[in-house]
């Protein structure tokens, strides 16, 4: 087994940019469109690549001019462009044909199995994928076989195959993790290793992957796209486990790593930015965010669903909820969080009923994924349905087992969702030991993580503080106001858009009931603001 060095790239472009297109050779096309690849300038490549093609079959070189489509099928598949990858793949299919390599016919095995796995025909997904593996296998063509290892094990775990497929995609890794593919190959890899570890809510195994990605990424010289999308799974992994502060770092880098590469690739960066935000109680801030990861294609739910319940507009939120859980088909892990958000929403808008069958329909989609994280996720739901219909006992335990199962993954958020709904249905049924204990447990979690909505409103069950509707954000607008600020006083004070004062004041006057700067100024005065 061969260690693959690492090009580099800068040089190569440099070399090959210099010269006049036409000079240069099918195989120096090559190089130079996978170089602009790598420094970020995709549209480039995309030109470069076509013109490869087109000398590949000058040349009558057909297994170069199958190739060059191939990639030119998923460079065009990736941003939507749907007529232009179908073309570049029949191109591939034609060529393919008349190509003596076997390897070549390898590569678009695996194209056809992600196109039938996009069409729904898992099994022809997987027929072609196990081909690939064949013929990966047969001409000993690493960066072939891990790719058609990687498209078979996501074909499997489709059909609901979940050991096969999870197998098939551990040997993908063991090749990319001992360093015997190419850098786009390892890049691919990974990329796709890791994200059907997200839709499948596997922690063990994305914690794994995540941090020998990021070595990777941290040792490449040139390229920001796979940087910042490995990056963004290490985030969510950073903010399940709490470490919230890095995770905003990691977030914002991950963001300018994608928008240096396509804008339309950082969709994820800016919602992960708005859940931190809005875990923290930073809802003008968080609702920015989500609405920009909409203008980039990411469906902004549940963030912002839960952005609306903390401003008491369930009704917002149990709509946007549905819209977002119609077809297509969704993966485990984001169906599960779709309707533990719902069930929450339905709850707070009072429809108990409603609540329930929400948290009745997660159990296809925990099964699914067979995942212990969405199954504590379903358990928390479930007890906080039990408690609503009165039957606190078996919430205690149903949010009991959640509590057990989030410990166990080193989830401490989760962890103190499920202690709070565990000490309130404890409270219910007068078992005040244990209630003060979870409730204690929770708050003194939510203070460690920086979750103030829920560090106060768990503050207040315990009578150490009186409940507060306002953010600490909104707080300090309402001081700044009270002092007699005025709008543009007040961003100036903190650094924000006159828009995002005059917003914050809207909303302090619906939390507070209020209609006027000097109602809502009585308000803080009355509870020693200023």
């Amino acid at each position: 087994m061969m260690i693959r060095s690492r090009p580099d790239w800068r040089a190569i472009h440099d070399e090959l940019a210099g010269r006049e297109l036409s000079s240069l050779s099918a195989a120096e096309l090559d190089l130079l469109g996978e170089s602009l690849f790598w420094l970020d300038r995709p549209d480039d490549s995309i030109a470069v690549l076509g013109r490869a093609f087109t000398a590949h079959l000058d040349d009558g070189n057909h297994a170069g001019a199958a190739m060059a489509a191939w990639q030119l099928f998923y460079d065009h598949a990736l941003v939507g462009e749907t007529a232009l990858a179908n073309g570049w793949l029949e191109r591939a299919r034609r060529e393919t044909g008349h190509a003596e390599e076997p390897e070549v016919a390898g590569f678009l095995a695996v194209a056809e199995s992600d196109l039938a796995a996009g069409a729904g025909a898992l099994e022809d997904a997987v027929a072609h994928a196990e081909r690939a593996v064949a013929l990966g296998r047969e001409t000993g063509h690493a960066d072939l076989t891990a790719m058609a290892l990687q498209a078979k094990g996501r074909s499997l775990v489709a059909c609901g195959q979940l050991d096969d497929g999870i197998t098939a995609l551990d040997e993908a890794m063991v090749a990319v993790v001992n360093g015997e593919l190419t850098p786009l190959f390892t890049g691919w890899v990974y990329c796709n290793a890791l994200s059907t570890c997200h839709d499948l809510a596997d922690l063990t195994r994305a914690i794994e992957w995540s941090d020998s990605a990021m070595r990777w990424c941290d040792d490449l010289r040139e390229g920001r796209l796979y940087p910042g999308i490995c990056r963004l799974h290490v985030v969510e992994l950073a903010a399940l486990r709490g470490t919230w502060e890095t995770a905003a770092a990691m977030a914002q880098q991950a963001c300018d790593e994608l928008t240096s590469h396509d804008p339309r690739y950082a969709g994820e960066a800016h919602y992960l930015i708005g859940e931190l935000h809005r875990m923290a109680g930073d809802l003008d801030l968080g609702e920015e965010a989500f609405t920009r990861a909409h203008q980039l294609g990411r469906v902004p739910q549940p963030g912002l669903a839960r952005v609306r319940l903390a401003q008491g507009r369930s009704a917002a939120a149990v709509n946007g909820l549905r819209l977002a859980l119609e077809p297509p088909p969704l993966a485990p892990r984001r169906r599960t969080e779709l309707l533990a958000a719902l069930a929450e929403a339905h709850l707070a808008a009072g429809d108990v009923d409603a609540a329930a069958d929400a948290a009745a329909a997660m159990s296809d989609a925990v099964g699914e994924a067979t995942s212990i994280y969405l199954d504590a996720v379903k358990r928390t739901t479930e007890a906080q349905v039990l408690l609503a219909r009165g039957d606190a006992l078996a919430a205690c335990r149903r949010a009991g087992e959640a509590v057990e199962r989030f410990q166990g993954l080193g989830l401490p958020y989760d962890g103190a969702r499920a202690r709070e709904v565990r000490g309130t249905a404890a409270r219910a049924i007068d078992e005040l030991d244990t209630a003060q204990l979870e409730l204690t447990a929770a708050r003194d979690t939510y203070q460690r993580l920086g979750a103030e909505p829920d560090e106060r409103r768990v503050a207040a069950l315990l009578g150490h503080a009186p409940p507060s509707p306002l953010s600490s954000r909104e707080i300090e607008v309402l001081r700044l106001v009270a002092r007699g600020g005025t709008n543009r006083e007040v961003a100036g004070e903190l650094v924000v858009s006159e828009h995002t004062v005059a917003r914050h004041l809207s909303n302090i006057y619906t939390k507070l009931g209020v209609g006027s700067r000097s109602a809502a100024t009585a308000w803080a005065h009355e509870r020693s603001l200023i």
